[in-house]
This record gives C-alpha cells, structure tokens and sequence, in this order.
C-alpha cells in the first residue's frame, strides 16, 4: 500500500502519476483511481449525513 495515510494524498498522488503518462480524463478511468476516489467521496458522503442527524 502507499505511505500515504489520507484517501485524498493517495487519490491525489495517484492522479499525478498516472497523468504523467497519459491524459487526465483518461486516467481517471483506471480502476483503482476511481477506486480511491469512490473512498473519499463516500467518508464525505457519511460526514454530511452524520452532520444532518445530531
């Protein structure tokens, strides 16, 4: 795994690699970087609802 310890770090740090090689639009459609940015959206997504509830 990365030495990174945030989702972000890892989705960003990820993006920046693959965008080395290939095109942004393109290689947020590899599969482990949508994978990475599912992560950070869902633990948004449970901040937002936890905030709604109390």
């Amino acid at each position: 795994m990365d030495s990174y310890t945030k989702d972000t770090h890892r989705y960003a740090f990820a993006m920046v690699k693959a965008a080395r090689s290939m095109p942004v639009d393109i290689a947020e459609k590899l599969q482990h970087i949508k994978q990475l940015r599912f992560n950070v959206q869902l633990k948004e997504l449970r901040k937002r609802i936890n905030r709604r509830i109390t």
